[in-house]
């Protein structure tokens, strides 16, 4: 893992130093050292540099990585099978001068171009200069798992691999996009390949962005994988078992010690079972000794002695200000998603052992594991709740049953059931919050979200995993210089996953019952039994309690009120709602604190928190 930075154009030479401060501002994600090389695309210079966490060929493995023809490579990400690449190419009289993957990665596409990365098993953002002639290649994997912005400027092209790196250049002017407020408010993250900032962009997942000579732009996908060899008649259980456990252990591979994020499901369990012959393995949790109903400790306890795994418990302080603002200090972008908070406290205290954790992130959305896949067909008979009913019925229902109350105002999205689960605020809600920035933004075009299992499973790969999940444990464990791997994303797993589905379908569970199956007969019987587990975070109780100070401090600042995301006196009254018990708004609240805390960092420029 690393961070990738470069700047095309006249900045790169007539700014003094626009890279310098870049590559500062990447440091967390590469504590390792860094480089910096200089060349040219046509006749415009280019500086590319990078940030190195050293995990394969830590002595030699450096960065830039540049190759006898000229073609230089900055990269973030692993490439698993690399070694097998590797000997691919020196049978064809490819010489290597180090044993790092970035290398073969180089070579591959010096050789192949793009197609090279129809081979590729692991996960990647790069930028690519074949030579003078170009074009330099910017590109990100296609599970969305590593990130990388840019930005086209009256002085040239900049890109990083985070917001703050493209900012840290001094060449694009911080200036929130009134569009990426409002999605904050109405779905928690900047979806999409906008940002937060006008003019700086995010590629999406599997893009290509192609920077031409004349330092025009075309983006085109990611060539798309080679098909697996399976034979006709393998068994679909077994392959999901066999792929699992080979993703597992090609991310075991490293040369620094490694760790595994351990809650209390079944997912995390799989992996670190898995995981569990690495030497000097550790597992962590996170616990919430005042917070018995969101608490993974029992349970993640339970799994680590059945799996002779030594466990590092770390508690939430019981006033978690600290971590809040760790977090707003950690995140590139405003990011809501309130989960964020124990990741990057669990991140912290890991950091100080490992530096690769493996985590279950993924295995819901390829095994069809959550409920709300199998809620979609109460959708038609919940919009026929007429409106006039609707909103009293959801406030009674949230006095005593909150998840139905939630289920009752997601059914009246306009794009549908699944989009209203999955939103921070109700449309309608969110309008009556909105500030002067984004006040007068027409609402989008409703776009009909999914309407079944197999196209919401679809729909959380193309969106919540990377806008959501991914982002969430890319910027909280690089801030602590650790690299997040996913087995449940990678290809074998996923292809297994859909002959699974093929045969067997989503319907409540059915394709995940196969590993419930496994968890149930080599790890824990009782485990296999309990429901979706992750690391929550309580935000109704933390923000009637320890966090309300931080709440109403920053909300009803001067800044704040200014501020234009929000209005005023709405968020006077969702605060006095939430801490009265009117109506519970802990995750709006805590997306409220977030935006302003991102705003005076980025925006006002406070470097501290």
């Amino acid at each position: 893992m690393c961070g990738i930075a470069g700047v095309v154009g006249a900045a790169a030479t007539d700014v003094p130093d626009p890279l310098g401060p870049a590559l500062a501002a990447l440091s967390p994600r590469g504590p390792d050292g860094g480089g910096r090389v200089a060349a040219r695309l046509g006749t415009h210079p280019v500086a590319l540099g990078a940030r190195r966490l050293a995990l394969v060929d830590v002595a030699g493995g450096r960065q830039p990585i540049e190759r006898p023809s000229g073609a230089v490579l900055v990269w973030n990400g692993e490439v698993y099978n690399h070694d097998a690449l590797r000997r691919e190419l020196e049978a064809r009289g490819v010489a290597f001068r180090t044993r790092a993957d970035g290398e073969v990665l180089a070579a591959l596409l010096e050789h192949e171009g793009l197609d090279g990365l129809r081979r590729v098993e692991g996960s990647y953002a790069f930028a690519f200069l074949p030579g003078p002639a170009g074009p330099l290649w910017l590109a990100r994997d296609p599970a969305g798992v590593r990130p990388l912005a840019w930005a086209a400027t009256p002085r040239g092209l900049v890109f990083a691999s985070t917001l703050d790196g493209v900012l840290a250049t001094g060449l694009v002017d911080p200036r929130p996009d009134p569009a990426a407020i409002a999605d904050v408010l109405r779905d928690g993250v900047v979806g999409g390949t906008r940002s937060a900032v006008l003019g700086v962009r995010r590629l999406g997942p599997g893009e290509v962005v192609a920077v031409g000579a004349d330092l025009s732009t075309t983006s085109r996908a990611v060539p798309p994988p080679l098909p697996p060899d399976v034979p006709a008649d393998a068994d679909p259980e077994a392959g999901v078992l066999d792929a699992l456990r080979a993703a597992v252990e090609d991310r075991l591979r490293a040369e620094r010690p490694v760790g595994v994020f351990l809650s209390g499901g079944i997912d995390s369990a799989l992996v670190a079972s898995f995981a569990r012959g690495r030497e000097h393995l550790r597992a962590f949790t996170l616990t919430y000794p005042a917070h018995a109903d969101v608490d993974e400790g029992r349970r993640a306890s339970r799994t680590a002695a059945r799996l002779g795994l030594p466990l590092v418990e770390v508690r939430c302080p019981t006033d978690p200000t600290a971590w809040v603002l760790g977090v707003a200090r950690a995140f590139d972008e405003p990011f809501a998603d309130a989960s964020a908070v124990p990741t990057w406290g669990l991140a912290r205290a890991a950091g100080s052992t490992v530096r690769v954790v493996l985590t279950g992130t993924g295995g819901d959305e390829v095994f069809g594991g959550y409920r709300r896949y199998w809620l979609l067909g109460a959708g038609p008979w919940l919009r026929h709740v007429p409106s006039w009913l609707r909103e009293p019925l959801a406030t009674l229902l949230e006095r005593t049953t909150p998840p139905g109350a939630r289920l009752l105002r997601a059914a009246a999205d306009p794009e549908g059931l699944y989009r209203g689960l999955m939103r921070l605020l109700p449309v309608g809600e969110r309008r009556s919050i909105a500030g002067t920035l984004w006040r007068d933004l027409p609402d989008p075009a409703p776009v009909a979200g999914p309407s079944d299992p197999w196209s919401a499973m679809r729909d959380d790969r193309e969106r919540y995993l990377p806008d959501d999940l991914l982002v969430k444990e890319d910027r909280a464990l690089m801030a602590h210089g650790i690299e997040g791997r996913h087995p449940f994303l990678d290809r074998r797993v996923a292809d297994a996953a859909r002959r699974l589905e093929t045969r067997g379908g989503v319907g409540r569970g059915r394709q995940k019952a196969v590993l419930r199956a496994y968890v149930r007969e080599v790890i824990d019987p009782d485990l296999a039994r309990v429901g979706k587990r992750g690391f929550s975070f309580p935000c109704d109780a933390l923000y009637q309690g320890p966090l309300c100070p931080l709440a109403e401090d920053v909300l009803t600042s001067r800044r704040a009120r200014e501020r234009g995301f929000a209005d005023p006196d709405a968020v006077q009254r969702i605060l006095h709602d939430h801490v009265t018990g009117t109506r519970l708004r802990g995750a709006v609240v805590h997306a409220l604190v977030i935006l302003e805390l991102w705003a005076r960092r980025v925006l006002d420029r406070v470097s501290s928190l």
